[in-house]
């Protein structure tokens, strides 16, 4: 899969831009605020239908509108795509292919793209809630179920919290009111944690081979899940089902107090570990780099094996962060496969193409344009 085209309407510095690229390397060069981070962002949301810097559409629209629009065409195995992503303020997102409207459930799962930022190390320094939402959107993207099973189990998690907030400090009239919402959620949520742990586990498996890369195999690189069920120590659905509701149950007269649900995948975590040790606390920022980039690596990896179609990379300044071994592996990475990838740069183009970029189509952008060469 490849974009050929692209049009952004209204798109962050974005006034109006239309653009063809290459199914290879396209190589983006330009100084700071210019645009070039926002480019791949466009391209992201045509693909996923969300932005990889925000949770709010709103902040995509050009200061001084009311409304984004973008349009693409992708090419895969089956043919050529027309894509559109238009927003306008206050309403949701509207989501069209080949001119029909698709809802994002299902949308999630047609173009794969994956993006390396500077802010990916955001997977390690911050909260579990940003590690969650990464395993929740990679998730949705490669399983069609997971999407639903998420809003399924959400659903039953809002109507728990409520009757423990109008209960809260006093006992229930029934259990009847409760236990249908807690069934809800220990079968939704069992099926979730189930899955993030295969997914964790794919992803862990194809990362270590770039992080021994990386590191010349000098580490080793591990992905760990925390539960806040109790699993046992398996992966059987039944058991963590059962073991989930029973500790919903065991677990009322203490959130009748708080007022809110404790246990759940809602609350889950990962670590990154290297030898053992939590990156996150023992981690040089060398370290945590190399951790990020092999799993972001391993998750091209992931999409490329488990999708009918390639995934898309999208790479933004990261060679300005890396030393000249991991830029070298990283352009190595990429020039050995046959995926499309747009790469960002503040490095002056004469530096660059030091790097193999035999193929390779060069852009400039400037104050929201873009030019060719």
């Amino acid at each position: 899969m490849y974009l050929a085209s692209l049009c952004l309407i209204n798109f962050r510095n974005y006034v109006r831009q239309e653009i063809s690229f290459n199914p290879g390397i396209n190589i983006i060069s330009g100084g700071n605020a210019q645009g070039k981070t926002s480019l791949l962002e466009a391209i992201y949301c045509l693909a996923t239908s969300r932005s990889f810097r925000t949770l709010r559409e709103g902040e995509m629209v050009r200061l001084g509108c009311d409304y984004f629009y973008l349009q693409g065409a992708f090419v895969l195995r089956e043919g050529r795509f027309l894509a559109e992503v238009g927003y306008r303020q206050p309403r949701q997102l509207q989501i069209k292919l080949n001119g029909k409207l698709h809802a994002r459930s299902v949308y999630l799962q047609k173009h794969p793209v994956v993006i390396f930022s500077p802010d990916d190390l955001s997977l390690i320094k911050e909260g579990p809630s940003v590690r969650r939402r990464f395993l929740d959107l990679e998730a949705s993207r490669l399983r069609p179920l997971y999407y639903s099973r998420l809003r399924d189990y959400y659903r039953a998690l809002r109507q728990r919290n409520q009757i423990l907030k109008e209960h809260r400090g006093g006992p229930l009239p029934h259990h009847s009111l409760i236990e249908p919402w807690e069934q809800a959620m220990a079968k939704a949520g069992s099926w979730i944690v189930r899955e993030r742990l295969q997914l964790l586990e794919d992803l862990e498996r194809l990362a270590q081979g770039h992080f021994a890369r990386l590191t010349g195999g000098a580490e080793e690189f591990s992905l760990v899940y925390h539960s806040s069920i109790d699993l046992g120590g398996g992966r059987d659905l039944d058991l963590m089902e059962s073991s989930f509701k029973e500790q919903l149950s065991q677990g009322r007269a203490a959130e009748l107090r708080k007022g809110a649900t404790l246990v759940g995948p809602h609350l889950d975590d990962f670590f990154f570990l290297i030898n053992g040790l939590d990156v996150r606390r023992f981690g040089s920022q060398g370290q945590q780099r190399s951790a990020v980039l092999a799993l972001k690596m391993g998750e091209a990896d992931l999409f490329n094996r488990t999708g009918e179609e390639k995934a898309i990379l999208l790479l933004d300044d990261v060679f300005s962060e890396f030393d000249e071994t991991r830029r070298r592996h990283l352009f190595q990475f990429l020039s050995e496969r046959e995926d499309q990838a747009f790469i960002t740069t503040a490095v002056p183009l004469p530096d660059f193409k030091s790097y193999r970029t035999e193929g390779a189509a060069f852009y400039t952008v400037q104050g929201g344009k873009i030019k060719i060469g």
